[in-house]
């Protein structure tokens, strides 16, 4: 089963950015000033393809959908939305537009390195380093290694493979 892409803009958002004129002449490939359902279909192509891009960076460090009204990834979304739909067609994009793309995208490759947070976001508990301390117990008879909870942060790790004594 495929999973729909997270997004975070809608075309008003592209539309705040840049303009309603313009996002539709980016679409109208008719250029009769209307758009038809294929023509709209490449706005959300172009949501969706610049959400993909960001959602490959965030999702190292964040629950995609607890991103979902975070106004950062609505406004990169919109701004990553607004270079597809100018370039399209094999335009430059408006300088405005190049700009704030290039900005987001140079604070998406610090989200995934770690070096910039999403503002108003909660990092994933994944991303937050542990320690586990461990104890064996070396008198019994079939030594056990147990975690030392009181010593130890996070979530237990997953149980593996049983050790097996020789004697």
């Amino acid at each position: 089963m495929i999973m729909p892409t997270q997004t975070y803009c809608s075309r008003a958002d592209i539309d705040a950015i840049w303009s309603s004129a313009a996002v539709t002449r980016s679409a109208d490939d008719d250029q009769d000033g209307t758009l038809s359902a294929t023509e709209l279909g490449y706005i959300d192509l172009a949501i969706e393809r610049a959400a993909n891009r960001m959602n490959a960076c965030l999702e190292m460090r964040y629950v995609l959908s607890q991103l979902a009204s975070n106004t950062w990834c609505r406004d990169c979304n919109a701004a990553i939305s607004a270079l597809l739909l100018a370039t399209r067609r094999g335009n430059p994009a408006p300088d405005h537009i190049q700009e704030q793309y290039e900005s987001f995208l140079s604070d998406l490759a610090e989200v995934r390195a770690g070096r910039l947070k999403v503002p108003q976001a909660l990092d994933s508990e994944e991303t937050i380093p542990t320690v586990t301390n461990f104890d064996t117990e070396l008198r019994a008879r079939r030594s056990k290694v147990r975690r030392v909870d009181e010593t130890s942060t996070g979530k237990p790790p997953p149980s593996g493979r049983k050790s097996v004594s020789i004697d």
